[in-house]
Formats: C-alpha cells, sequence, structure tokens
C-alpha cells in the first residue's frame, strides 16, 4: 500500500488551480482519484493566504501518507496491547503518551492498513492534521504533524501523543 498517492498527476499542485468549492472545502485531487480536501472553515488562513502551503502539501502527501504506514507497520502498545499509559487531557479527549505505551513490533509484518486519507486540517501554519477514514468499519483515524525545519514530523496518531522526531529509531 505504500505510494499509494505517488501519482501526482493526480493532485492539484499548481497554485492558481486551489478554490474553495461550494461545501467549504480546497479539493487537492479530483473525487474519481481520490476526493482529498483541505477543510478551510477551521485553517488558519484565508485561502490566497494559504495557497502556496496547500500546493507544497499537495507534493508531500505520498511521503506522509507513506510515514503515516510505516507507524502503522512497526510499532504496538507494550505489554500485549495492555500498555496503555494516559496523559492529562481536557474532558472529552483521550491521550496516551507515546513513549510510555508504544513499543518496536519486534516482528514487523505488512499489516493491512485500512484507511482512506478524507480531509486535512491546517489550523496553524506549522500543524497539519490528516483524517483519514476507514474502509471496512465506520471508524477515523486522526494524524497529526509538525512542520519545522523544511521536513514534517509525526507527532500524534489517533490518541497516541507527543511522537519524537526520531521515533523510526527509538526503540
Amino acid at each position: 500500500m505504500y505510494n499509494r498517492y505517488g501519482d501526482i498527476s493526480k493532485f492539484i499542485i499548481d497554485m492558481e488551480q486551489l478554490s474553495i468549492a461550494d461545501d467549504g472545502y480546497v479539493y487537492i485531487s479530483k473525487e474519481e482519484d481520490y476526493g482529498i480536501a483541505v477543510e478551510m472553515e477551521s485553517c488558519y488562513g484565508p485561502l490566497d493566504e494559504v495557497k502556496p502551503f496547500i500546493a507544497f502539501l499537495a507534493k508531500h502527501i505520498c511521503e506522509l501518507d507513506n510515514l503515516v504506514q510505516r507507524f502503522h507497520q512497526k510499532k504496538r502498545v507494550k505489554n500485549g496491547g495492555r500498555g496503555y499509559v494516559r496523559l492529562p487531557s481536557p474532558i472529552g479527549f483521550l491521550r496516551f503518551d507515546y513513549s510510555q505505551s508504544m513499543e518496536n513490533d519486534p516482528t514487523p509484518q505488512e499489516k493491512e492498513f485500512p484507511f482512506e486519507l478524507e480531509i486535512i486540517y491546517i489550523e496553524e501554519p506549522n500543524s497539519i492534521a490528516f483524517d483519514y477514514w476507514c474502509t471496512v468499519k465506520n471508524t477515523q483515524l486522526f494524524v497529526t504533524f509538525e512542520y519545522k525545519e523544511n521536513q514534517f514530523f509525526l507527532r500524534k496518531y489517533g490518541a497516541f501523543d507527543c511522537i519524537p522526531d526520531n521515533w523510526e529509531e527509538s526503540k
């Protein structure tokens, strides 16, 4: 499933072609291709201000999706799935500490990643959230990235928060 969004020709990377659709989203791929959209209501700025970043993001969708899939393949919850360590969270939010709850899967196998990217949220200039929709049951997966020093870092995967820059090298 890696590189499933690798055909850059299916993405709108020309800033002049980006526009807000009737539903309030900016589509960065056609519906018949992937139908991925940026939600503008909560975006940190108006479309003209964020167009360059949206076009830049469209060019890196495959790379970011591959990063999410690698995390899904390589990590597991400690103690046989019972090692969740909660973080203090506001009411209505459930967060687990990555460093205390996750470990490398000692036998990583190719696991199906039953999610498709649907909506992107850009609430801050350096924070991007992907909303994945599951293809086999009615559930969603939210993944957050931080953009700094000209690269993206995975910060949150579902309820697992505080993912470090070097998670791929960590145990």
